[in-house]
């Protein structure tokens, strides 16, 4: 087994290893500036990332540029053909199915994604990405508004819409998870900057049952569960954890109290981020960056549990220096471990 791979796995399994694992992803603008700061053509290659994460994520390009994506939701194009954009039309309009067909899963596109997975020959920890969840899927198809609103007044809609998102994805899982790699990676945020989005109580009701559904079928094939889910969901934490969430993804240290969610979940959790995208990377010097990722491992590195990253994925606004640093210091951080002893 590589060491990359059995430092995530160690991670993982809360025991400490000798560097930090990492794992950094990148716009196309920002792998872009790597290769002009590296002089290479590999950006990922050049950063030795711990972790392959492949997403089950098909889009269609439209003529005027738009994309559509296997739901039938319209993207606006994004300018720097980030992860997330813009949507430019919502299929589900009124809050009724009506005649909308859910996509059947794309079993040979799927299969692709493992092969990828599988041709990585274990150096990498390997994650099959489902990068809508349920609410994100459920907003993509009704509009952020409109679903909010069926969350409270419209509760027989909402859970058929919740239902046919969750046969989608369990037939999605059931077509992978036979196959060879090491943890099924979902994204579905929840949060905001101060506390989630629906609150509590709408989560338990109609979010958390189909997770743990997908979580119990993810773990009955022995493979890790990762989630990512911005903003602040601490709230959540406890259940997660019963409901067997390994990795948690991201951690933003302008939401978050990196020492109490360290003391409090950090031997049931790994948390996976860490070195803010919205406030710190695209505004500070390499040598702060640096100081920066030495103040962070002092918290979150002892004893395992952590994989460093940015908060979400580099855009081109985060100068490429700045990213170098942050490997930079978890590569010389060893000496300064030693000081725990």
């Amino acid at each position: 087994m590589d060491n990359k791979k059995k430092r995530v796995l160690d991670a993982i399994s809360h025991r400490q290893t000798d560097l930090v694992p990492w794992n950094f992803e990148l716009t196309p603008g920002a792998v872009e500036n790597i290769k002009r700061l590296a002089g290479c053509e590999d950006a990922f290659a050049y950063f030795e990332n711990h972790m392959l994460r492949a997403k089950y994520k098909k889009n269609t390009r439209l003529e005027n540029g738009n994309e559509k994506d296997l739901f039938g939701v319209t993207w606006m194009a994004s300018k720097d053909g980030g992860d997330v954009g813009i949507i430019a039309e919502y299929p589900l309009e009124e809050d009724e199915l009506g005649d909308y067909r859910f996509p059947e899963v794309d079993k040979e596109f799927a299969s692709g994604i493992c092969d990828q997975l599988e041709a990585d020959h274990g150096e990498h920890f390997t994650m099959f990405s489902i990068t809508m969840g349920f609410f994100e899927r459920s907003w993509s198809l009704r509009g952020m508004e409109n679903i909010m609103i069926d969350m409270c007044i419209n509760e027989s809609f909402t859970f058929q819409l919740y239902d046919k998102i969750l046969d989608h994805h369990l037939e999605l899982l059931d077509t992978v998870l036979d196959r060879d790699f090491d943890a099924v990676y979902f994204g579905d945020d929840w949060g905001q900057q101060r506390g989630s989005i629906m609150g509590p109580n709408m989560w338990r009701k109609y979010i958390k049952p189909g997770f743990k559904e997908m979580f119990e079928k993810v773990k009955s094939k022995g493979k890790k569960i990762v989630l990512h889910s911005c903003g602040d969901i601490e709230e959540f934490f406890p259940e997660l954890i019963h409901m067997g969430l390994d990795v948690y993804n991201t951690v933003q240290p302008e939401i978050y109290d990196l020492k109490k969610i360290k003391r409090e979940y950090g031997k049931d959790l790994t948390f996976y981020g860490g070195i803010s995208t919205q406030q710190f990377l695209p505004f500070a010097s390499a040598d702060e960056v640096k100081e920066k990722t030495r103040e962070i491992l002092d918290i979150m590195f002892r004893d395992g549990g952590y994989i460093l990253s940015p908060t979400h994925t580099a855009t081109p606004d985060i100068p490429a220096e700045n990213l170098v640093a942050m490997i930079e210091a978890a590569k010389n951080y060893r000496e300064r471990k030693r000081k725990w002893r």
